[in-house]
């Protein structure tokens, strides 16, 4: 049953449009794992109702949701757009949207939402920045001209519809996606958005906005045309944060990002972009270490073959050519 009251700043993932694949389950299984006295939400979309089971997560669907004039207003805001994938890039905005309508809905004014491939490691960062007043929303920090939601705060209602104003006056330009947004709203609006991430390092910890898990773990394999989880990738843009001179390493239960002269840094968060998730905390620490202590040559580069994308690839071809299913879209992983 959904607790407004309880003392914890309760955990949010949205899937909305589609079917939460293995890796969203097995992140919310870890979170269980790290944080037991949290609350969890997923919002999902009652299509799917039958056809997922979270035991460590309360279930709750994005059309009982009270509609908010902000969400109404995005809704049916006209925009051409210039990248592909428009219905992603919706759908990745309006989860802001769908946060507003669940604590008006139900009474929150705090929030932390993870995206469906971060893993929050350790919560005293966020706990202590839970207890201060003076903010309304952080995320982190990808590069020069990106904001990313891998680790989305929200410390009141009011600064999130806020937020979502803002989103709204800036949508129609046909080159706005949710990152660049996030970008420009630390830019224009609050300049203390950022949490510890891309070139922002002022403390001993850092969050990863996508840099370090793609880096260490692999990207997505559905973006090339050989499924593989390549690494050793970082990032197009300037001020992005750099994981090559670091490995990782576990100390007393956290993990830290630690270079050659002994420095650590705290890693607060981990985006695992290739959607390469396990199920247990301990096996993903394990492979945290592993690959970043590999000799980072061509084969480790290359990555792993992943399997479920290969396996999603021949459904999907047998569905749209013998099935003649055109809009089918598997997912194993």
């Amino acid at each position: 049953m959904i607790n407004p009251q309880s003392s914890a700043v309760p955990f949010m993932w949205t899937e909305i449009g589609r079917k939460p694949g293995k890796y969203v389950i097995n992140a919310i299984k870890i979170n269980a794992e790290l944080f037991p006295n949290n609350p969890r939400y997923i919002v999902v979309s009652k299509e799917f109702a039958k056809k997922i089971k979270i035991e460590q997560c309360q279930i709750v669907y994005e059309e009982d949701l009270l509609e908010s004039e902000n969400s109404k207003e995005f809704k049916n805001q006209p925009k051409e757009w210039k990248w592909s994938q428009s219905s992603y890039w919706t759908n990745t905005t309006k989860r802001f949207f769908v946060l507003e309508q669940f604590m008006n809905t139900h009474s929150y004014e705090q929030i932390i939402h993870l995206e469906s491939d971060t893993v929050l490691l350790e919560n005293t960062f966020v706990s202590n920045l839970f207890k201060q007043k003076n903010w309304g929303v952080k995320f982190t920090k990808q590069d020069s001209s990106r904001g990313c939601a891998s680790v989305f705060l929200v410390n009141s209602l009011e600064k999130l519809e806020k937020f979502n104003a803002f989103i709204i006056h800036n949508w129609s330009n046909s080159e706005e996606t949710d990152m660049t947004l996030l970008n420009k709203f630390q830019k224009s609006i609050d300049s203390d958005a950022y949490l510890p991430s891309g070139n922002l390092i002022v403390s001993n910890t850092v969050f990863d906005a996508g840099t370090i898990g793609r880096y260490f773990l692999g990207g997505d394999a559905r973006n090339h045309r050989v499924p593989l989880s390549r690494r050793g990738l970082s990032s197009s843009g300037k001020e992005f944060f750099d994981p090559a001179p670091f490995k990782i390493t576990i100390h007393n239960s956290s993990v830290f990002l630690e270079d050659s002269s002994g420095t650590r840094l705290a890693l607060s968060c981990v985006h695992i972009h290739s959607k390469r998730i396990p199920k247990k905390l301990n096996s993903l620490l394990k492979n945290l270490v592993k690959e970043s202590n590999s000799k980072r040559g061509f084969i480790w580069r290359a990555g792993y073959l992943d399997i479920e994308v290969l396996k999603e690839r021949v459904e999907s071809s047998f569905r749209r050519r013998i099935l003649r299913d055109n809009i089918s879209d598997p997912r194993y992983r």
